[in-house]
Formats: C-alpha cells, structure tokens, sequence
C-alpha cells in the first residue's frame, strides 16, 4: 500500500511545506498543472537523492479523476529527462505497491525494470505491505 489519500487541508499544507523548505536538499517535488485550465492535478518528483552515488527515487501522485488520461506519462518523462541530464542521476530507483497495476505498467513503458521484491516494506494502519523494486539507468533511458 502506499500512503494514504490526504484528506484534511492541514495535511496538504504540511506537505507542501516539506518541499518548500527541505533540509539537505536531498528530494524535490513538482506540482502537475493542466495546461489547458492551469488545474492542479499531482504531483511528481525525487526523493533520497544521493549526490554521491547519482542515485534516487521517483516519486508521483495524480488525482483519481485524472487516471489514464497520459498525462502522467508526459511529466515523468520531463522529470526523468531532468534527473539524467541536470541532476546528473545514473540511475533512478522506484518503489510500487505490487497491486499498483497502473503505476507498475507505466514505469515498465518508461523503461524501467524490476529488480526485486520488498517484502513487508511499507507498514499501514499495523498492516505490511510489499513493493516492487523497479530502476532505470541512465544508459537505458530513451527519451
């Protein structure tokens, strides 16, 4: 499972404050707006960034309403173009819920590959879950 829909506007408002002000510079987190009425619809960026590995972790989150509509395919592909070429990453890890059938489709269209299994990773309302251990590398990346 992954974390749980926010639900109140503190909520959000913690969060947002997060990525405003970060304490290592270690993530960064981009908001989705639609281009067409500049609605906000997810967001999608980097967490555990590891400058001396050139190593980190996607991270991505799109409103329901928004589902298979591609445009989370267009902001990962931006976002991962970044990472590579601004960030100067080598390789991109990413962590799925391994019932996240959508997400585990679009990361393997991205190009990424599953590497493992997370067993018991990610632990909700005293319940564990596993992920999926997906990376892509820089040499793989065709943008």
């Amino acid at each position: 499972m992954d974390e749980p829909p926010v639900t109140e506007y503190a909520q959000a408002q913690e969060i947002i404050q997060f990525y405003l002000e970060p304490e290592e510079g270690t993530h960064n987190r981009w908001l989705m707006v639609r281009k067409s009425d500049h609605r906000s619809i997810g967001t999608c960026g980097f967490h555990k960034w590891d400058k001396r590995y050139f190593r980190a972790e996607i991270g991505y989150d799109v409103s329901p309403s928004f589902w298979g509509q591609g445009y989370m395919m267009e902001a990962l592909r931006a976002v991962i173009a970044s990472g590579f070429e601004h960030m100067r990453l080598n390789r991109i890890e990413a962590l799925v819920y391994i019932e996240n059938d959508r997400s585990i489709q679009l990361l393997r269209r991205l190009g990424f590959k599953q590497e493992g299994v997370l067993r018991d990773y990610f632990c909700l309302d005293g319940k564990f879950y596993d992920h999926y251990l997906f990376a892509l590398l820089q040499r793989e990346w065709k943008s």
